[in-house]
């Protein structure tokens, strides 16, 4: 799953082999719909062939059934068979947790330049060369809490010891991977565990300790982010120098403009006439070409420059030290970035995204601020087929025609689906297919579950959660891995696995 799309294809065809050949198919079947809980959460496709009857694109409709057709057959395959022992249980979530930290030695090699790739690594999160790097973070954040589950089962020291050093290798490459939604996902989860065993723990000193720890956590959060957010509001004007650079050239100047770096309006003191050939000595990377992070590279160093409150003509870039040269080449895009963790660098960049956007500049190339774009127009779409949604088959033609309609700042390239799970349900389905994959998604753990699960609540709330910002069913990595432990945890284990997990 963390390793190859082609073999998520072929394990499931050989789950279909195993179904059919081993014998007892009728039986399996008969099992599989007795299972009330498993048939609900199987009739996601049938929605999905429902809406085929009122699409125009066929061709679309049946990619994104075969895309989904994981959301029948693994809960078929899983529930109609017989039920996994705990121990086979045990061992194959161990291997799945082998499986994501070998995606993480061969993403490491990838970062470090030992296993080459075809255009190289432009981004940190290039890094995840076989799946989409949030479906990867995902995966990794799961599999950290599986890790903290083996640590405390009563294995001998030794074992203890590599399920711990497992665990923290993936939380650290959590970071490195710097996938902000699976940084989010995981801290979710340790909170809502930690509010868990608050709530269910008689000990008064558990409930201490974890009210402590949640404090704590709560104030470093709270203070990590006030020293991100510690920038000059007001406008810093760089020293007035005139109205000509040093080498008599006229600066532009654009009062009005609202876009700052660290307070300093940027298109104050402005000549492309010297920054170009200033720049053009300074780095092999042409002025009017792209960044190693594959923007505009032009954009990048006036931002710069501006961050250190400088004017912005030939001087400026003559008294850039060769470090921030290589910087700028990089993609850091304001002084402040440099020599802070990749992951506040990230939120440093989100939060200037949002003052962007919010101020009407042009979303294009930002994650956070396009998805806002993707929602404003699925929720134009939902609102135009309320009831019944544009089917199964016409998603895209829908956000196509919405995008011009809305006349989207975004470009022809950057005008992708909602982002958002639950709104790429309604915009196909309407609000009666959101309801249905609601119960779908619901009701199936509430009928099997009488206590708590660990395993199930942890993977359910980092999917859960990441259908708010992803549109996770509509790849076959997200579908392959909600679809198969949704059923492997809800319909695959004997009555002694599905116990509680003590952690």
């Amino acid at each position: 799953m963390p390793v190859s799309v082609f073999l998520m294809s072929v394990g499931q065809v050989v789950l279909l082999g195993a179904f059919v050949f081993e014998g007892n198919a009728l039986l399996k079947l008969k099992r599989f719909g007795q299972n009330k809980a498993a048939v609900i959460a199987a009739s996601l496709i049938l929605l999905h062939f429902l809406g085929l009857l009122y699409s125009s694109d066929f061709a679309f409709g049946w990619h994104d059934i075969r895309v989904k057709a994981p959301l029948l057959l693994l809960p078929l395959f899983i529930a109609g068979s017989e039920p996994l022992s705990e121990k086979f249980f045990h061992w194959l979530m161990a291997l799945f947790v082998g499986a994501v930290t070998v995606g993480t030695l061969i993403s490491m090699g990838v970062y470090e330049g030992f296993i080459p790739t075809r255009h190289g690594v432009r981004d940190i999160r290039d890094i995840s060369i076989f799946i989409s790097h949030i479906r990867f973070s995902m995966m990794i954040a799961f599999s950290v809490f599986l890790t903290v589950y083996f640590f405390y089962q009563a294995f001998p020291a030794w074992v203890k010891t590599v399920w711990m050093l497992l665990g923290l290798w993936l939380m650290v490459f959590l970071f490195i991977l710097n996938s902000l939604t699976g940084i989010v996902l995981f801290l979710c989860v340790l909170v809502c565990l930690s509010f868990y065993g608050l709530f269910s723990r008689r000990s008064r000193l558990f409930r201490i300790a974890v009210s402590g720890g949640l404090a704590v956590l709560t104030a470093g959060g709270c203070l990590y982010a006030k020293s991100l957010l510690d920038t000059d509001t007001l406008v810093r004007m760089p020293v007035p120098v005139g109205e000509k650079t040093a080498l008599g050239n006229s600066y532009r100047n654009d009062s009005l403009g609202s876009m700052r770096e660290n307070g300093n309006l940027i298109w104050m003191y402005v000549c492309e006439k010297e920054l170009e050939p200033a720049w053009n000595t300074r780095s092999l990377m042409p002025y009017a070409g792209k960044n190693k992070k594959g923007d505009d590279l032009r954009f990048t160093l006036i931002r710069y420059l501006s961050s250190k409150g400088l004017a912005k003509d030939a001087a400026a870039v003559q008294s850039l030290s060769d470090a921030e040269v290589k910087l700028i080449e990089s993609g850091i895009a304001n002084v402040r970035y440099a020599g802070r963790s990749a992951l506040s660098v990230r939120i440093m960049e989100t939060i200037w995204e949002f003052r962007s956007y919010r101020q009407g500049h042009d979303p294009n190339g930002h994650s956070v601020t396009m998805r806002i774009e993707f929602w404003r127009a699925a929720l134009g779409i939902i609102r135009s087929h309320l009831i019944a949604g544009v089917g199964t088959g016409d998603v895209q033609s829908a956000f196509t025609k919405q995008y011009d309609e809305m006349k989207s700042p975004l470009d022809k390239d950057h005008r992708w689906r909602s982002h958002n799970q639950f709104l790429s349900i309604a915009v196909a389905f309407g609000i009666t297919g959101l309801l249905w994959f609601l119960l779908a998604l619901f009701y199936p753990p509430l009928s099997v579950f009488r206590r708590f699960d660990y395993f199930y609540f942890v993977f359910f709330v980092i999917v859960f959660l990441s259908f708010f910002t992803e549109d996770t069913l509509e790849t076959q990595a997200g579908v392959t891995f909600f679809a198969f432990f949704n059923a492997v945890f809800l319909f695959g284990r004997t009555v002694s696995a599905r116990l509680p997990a003590q952690v």
